[in-house]
């Protein structure tokens, strides 16, 4: 797996992509993502708008939930944001394709960075779409460094790394459940009988590098 932090111009983000959005924000800060798969996206952020703006006029997406939690004598929110998938969402194509987004994922000083999990086949694909798209941009890509010899998911084979990195991150260990395995296929567009399988075989891998 790989991780790769973008660093874009905010203003060119939001006229290439058409998210007005992003130029009534001073400074956003995603603290936590709570959920991200094929159904929503649930995230606690940190914002501040500029000038006028409301936070309806930010997070204004169909069938969304918003929640202020506190708002500071500065004028900046902490917020719960819920929202659910949109035709033609670019967010919603790179979640479907397996990719996680992770922090740091802000707006500061005119500048948007965006991070994200996936293999390297899929984190080539987004920086061909970004240029495809003219949007200028800095990029680094990093191994994942959590990938030590002595690691027991050094044992994985790349798609097994892939899918029980996707179940942890999505909740399918929490108690109660969060997705199950359909979700995740749907998640990763692969078969739920491949999900289950290279699961089953990453978990058995795990408890083998553990126990013995």
């Amino acid at each position: 797996m790989q991780r790769l932090v973008l660093e874009l111009d905010a203003s060119q983000f939001a006229k290439v992509t058409g998210d007005r959005a992003v130029e009534k924000i001073e400074s956003l800060e995603v603290l936590h993502f709570v959920k991200q798969d094929l159904d929503e996206v649930a995230l606690i952020c940190d914002v501040k708008l500029k000038g006028q703006a409301k936070l309806e006029d930010v997070f204004d997406e169909p069938g969304s939930e918003l929640r202020v939690l506190n708002t500071d004598k500065d004028g900046k929110h902490t917020v719960f944001m819920r929202s659910k998938p949109q035709d033609f969402d670019p967010a919603w194509d790179v979640i479907s394709d397996g990719v996680s987004m992770l922090s740091p994922f802000r707006i500061r000083e005119g500048r948007l960075t965006v991070s994200l999990l996936g293999s390297p086949g899929q984190i080539k694909a987004i920086l061909s779409m970004a240029r495809s798209a003219g949007l200028r941009y800095r990029a680094q890509v990093f191994s994942d460094t959590k990938l030590l010899p002595n690691s027991p998911m050094a044992a994985l084979t790349e798609r097994q790394r892939q899918v029980i990195t996707a179940a942890f991150r999505s909740g399918y260990y929490d108690m109660p459940r969060k997705t199950d395995s359909k979700r995740l296929a749907e998640m990763l567009n692969i078969g739920s009988s491949d999900l289950i399988k290279h699961r089953r075989k990453a978990e058995r891998r795990l408890l083998k590098e553990l126990v013995t």
